[in-house]
């Protein structure tokens, strides 16, 4: 059966809305990259960041902290990244112990959304950790990358391990990350990504995540 008239243009029009709405929510997202969006509730300010640990996070962070800072001393940093540059995460994690001096840092990862590699460092640093169960962490160790070229470098296995080790030892033995948890993860995240939902990761008591939501 052929549709008539007023049919074919309400599937066009449903269609042309569709193609419209995806566009805008494409937009908003696009929009949200290497930048913080600040919400306040009810005496909270929230720092969003939705994009990679790259330049230039850090000088946005402290940027977003001067501005804001006078409106509460309450902060949570929502964070949804895939990770990125270990120079760049750590001069963040630097930003967040200043903003610790003066303020309540907490940290928080949304439902299905991810906190990768160098993310992971970053979500530490929060006073309380929160996380929906749906959630997704990943752990891995650090990837060399040519300067230049911005291509993998395939390292010798001994600079391997001595990368990992470094990165270990820096970001989470000193961490708030439960000891035996941790010694876990440095055995079984050698040469593999390890994935964990906030669920799991507060199933395990690994100390990551301290509160559901």
């Amino acid at each position: 059966m052929r549709p008539n008239k007023f049919t074919l243009i309400a599937m066009i029009v449903l269609f042309a809305l569709a193609v419209l709405i995806g566009q805008r929510n494409q937009e908003r997202l696009f929009a949200e990259r290497g930048v913080f969006t600040v919400r306040q509730e009810e005496g909270v300010l929230r720092f969003r960041w939705n994009s990679e640990v790259e330049a230039p996070m850090a000088a946005r962070l402290e940027e977003t902290f001067r501005t804001w800072a006078r409106e509460s001393d309450h902060i949570v940093l929502d964070l949804n990244s895939s990770g990125g540059a270990i120079t760049e995460g750590r001069a963040v994690i630097n930003v967040i112990r200043a903003m610790k001096e003066t303020h309540r840092v907490d940290t928080f990862v949304g439902a299905n959304k991810m906190c990768l590699s160098m993310c992971v460092p970053i979500f530490l640093q929060g006073e309380r950790r929160m996380a929906a169960r749906s959630s997704v962490f990943m752990f891995h160790e650090p990837t060399a990358y040519d300067a230049i070229t911005e291509e993998r470098v395939n390292e010798p296995e001994f600079e391997r391990r001595r990368s990992a080790d470094r990165f270990f030892e820096e970001f989470f033995v000193n961490s708030a990350m439960e000891p035996t948890w941790r010694e876990q993860l440095r055995k079984s995240w050698q040469g593999r990504d390890v994935w964990k939902t906030g669920r799991e990761l507060v199933n395990e008591n690994a100390n990551i995540v301290t509160a559901l939501e």
